[in-house]
C-alpha cells in the first residue's frame, strides 16, 4: 500500500509541471502581472493598512471609569459611600502621538513603492535573463546543427585521403561534445524560465510565463531600446525623486516626530472624578469630586528623549551618508552604461565580418581547399564574438537597471 501511494505522489509531482500552461507575455506585462498580483508585494502593502489603525488607536481618548467606594457597618451611618466616574486626560500627548504614526504611515507608504520599484527591476532583470539563455541555446544549437554537418562532411571524404580518421573522430568529439553544452544550455534556460515566475511570485502557479522574445538577435527588441538624458538631468531628477531619499527624509521626518512625542511624556496627565455621594442611614446625600495629577518624578522620561534624540541625529547622518553615495552610484552607472552601448555597436560589426569568414572557411573546407583544423579555429573565433556580443548586451542592460533603480 505504500509503494502505491508513493507512486501516485511521484506521478503528481512529475505530471504537474507538464501540464502547466505556457503564456508568453512581454516585460511590461510581465512587470504589471507582478505589481499586481506578486504576494510578497501585497503582504507587504498590507503593513500600510495596518498602520492606518494604528493612527487611529494613537488618536484614541482614554475611557472613562467607573467608581464606587460603599462604607459597611455602624461607620456608614455617618460617613458617605461614593459611586460615580473618573475621567483620564491626556495633556499635550494625543495630537504629538498621532502626528507620530502618521509620520511612520507615510515612511512605510515610501518603502512600499520602494518594493515596487525593487520589484520591477528583478522582473526585468529575470526577464532579460530568459531571454539571455535563450540566445545561448540558439548559439549552441547553431554550432551543433555546424559540427553534425562537419562531422558528415568529415565521413564523406574519401577514406583514402590524408588525415581522414583523424578529421572524422575529431568532427564526432566535437559535435558530441556540443550536444553536452547544448543540454545544459537547455537547463539553464529552463532554470532562467522558473525564475523568472519565481520573481513574479503570482498566486496562480499553474501558469508558467515566458518571455515573448525567442533571441537577443531578432530584428528589432524594445527591450534594449534604451534612450537616457544627460547626466546632469540624471542626478537632479535622483537627488529630487528617488524613493531612497524620500525614506531618509521619511525617517528624519519620523524621528523628530518621535522625539517630539517623547518630549510631551514629561507633561503630567490630569483625571477627574465625580459622582453621588450618600449616607449609610439614608439622611444624608449629595454629590463629590476629585481629581489626580501624574507626576513624572520618579521616572522622568529624560532617557526615552534622550534615545529620540540619538536616532534623530543617526538619521540625519544617514541622509547625508545616502546622499553622498548615491552620486557615485549614479556616476559609475551612466559611464558604464554609455561605454556598453558603445562596445555593442562595435561588436555588431564585428560580428557581421565574422560570420563571413566562417561561412568562407566552410566553404572552402567542403571544396577540399582548406584543413578541418582551420575550419575549428575560425569557428572558435566566432563562437567567442557571439559570446562577447551576448555578454556586452547583458552589461548593457543591467547598467541601464542599475542606473534606473
Amino acid at each position: 500500500m505504500k509503494k502505491i501511494f508513493a507512486v501516485i505522489i511521484l506521478s503528481i509531482i512529475t505530471i504537474l509541471p507538464v501540464n502547466a500552461e505556457v503564456v508568453r507575455i512581454s516585460a511590461d506585462d510581465a512587470v504589471q502581472l507582478a505589481l499586481e498580483h506578486n504576494l510578497a508585494l501585497q503582504s507587504k502593502r498590507k503593513e500600510a493598512d495596518i498602520l492606518k489603525q494604528e493612527v487611529k488607536i494613537a488618536n484614541a481618548l482614554k475611557n472613562p471609569q467607573v467608581q464606587s467606594n460603599v462604607l459597611m457597618g455602624s461607620i456608614a451611618r455617618t460617613n458617605s459611600s461614593q459611586a460615580g466616574i473618573a475621567v483620564p486626560i491626556e495633556i499635550g500627548k494625543r495630537g504629538v502621538r498621532k502626528k507620530a504614526a502618521i509620520a511612520k504611515l507615510k515612511l512605510i507608504e515610501n518603502q512600499i513603492r520602494q518594493e515596487e520599484l525593487n520589484l520591477k527591476i528583478d522582473v526585468m532583470s529575470a526577464y532579460f535573463d530568459v531571454i539571455y539563455m535563450k540566445t545561448v541555446v540558439a548559439i549552441l544549437k547553431q554550432r551543433e546543427e555546424l559540427y553534425n554537418a562537419m562531422s558528415i562532411m568529415a565521413s564523406s571524404k574519401p577514406k583514402s585521403s590524408v588525415n581522414y580518421e583523424i578529421e572524422k573522430l575529431q568532427s564526432d568529439m566535437r559535435h558530441k561534445k556540443q550536444v553536452i553544452l547544448l543540454n545544459k544550455a537547455k537547463a539553464d534556460l529552463l532554470c532562467a524560465q522558473f525564475h523568472l515566475n519565481e520573481v513574479m511570485n503570482l498566486k496562480n502557479s499553474d501558469i508558467m510565463y515566458d518571455a515573448r522574445e525567442t533571441s537577443l538577435f531578432e530584428d528589432h527588441i524594445n527591450l534594449l531600446d534604451l534612450q537616457i538624458p544627460e547626466y546632469k538631468t540624471i542626478e537632479d531628477i535622483a537627488m529630487k525623486y528617488s524613493y531612497s531619499i524620500r525614506i531618509s527624509d521619511d525617517n528624519i521626518a519620523m524621528s523628530k516626530a518621535e522625539l517630539n512625542e517623547a518630549k510631551h511624556k514629561i507633561i503630567p496627565d490630569l483625571t477627574f472624578a465625580g459622582g453621588y455621594a450618600f449616607s449609610g442611614d439614608g439622611k444624608t446625600q449629595g454629590a463629590y469630586v476629585g481629581g489626580a495629577l501624574d507626576l513624572p518624578i520618579f521616572y522622568t522620561y529624560r532617557p526615552e528623549v534622550n534615545r529620540a534624540k540619538i536616532v534623530l541625529e543617526r538619521a540625519k547622518i544617514d541622509r547625508i551618508s545616502f546622499e553622498n553615495k548615491l552620486k557615485f552610484a549614479l556616476k559609475q552607472d551612466f559611464n558604464r552604461f554609455k561605454y556598453a552601448k558603445e562596445n555593442i555597436n562595435y561588436y555588431k560589426d564585428i560580428l557581421k565580418d565574422s560570420e563571413i569568414i566562417l561561412k568562407m572557411s566552410g566553404e572552402r573546407y567542403e571544396k577540399g581547399q582548406t584543413a578541418l583544423l582551420n575550419v575549428f579555429i575560425n569557428e572558435n573565433a566566432h563562437r567567442e564574438v557571439l559570446n562577447e556580443y551576448i555578454n556586452a548586451m547583458q552589461i548593457y542592460y543591467r547598467a541601464y537597471l542599475d542606473l534606473m533603480h
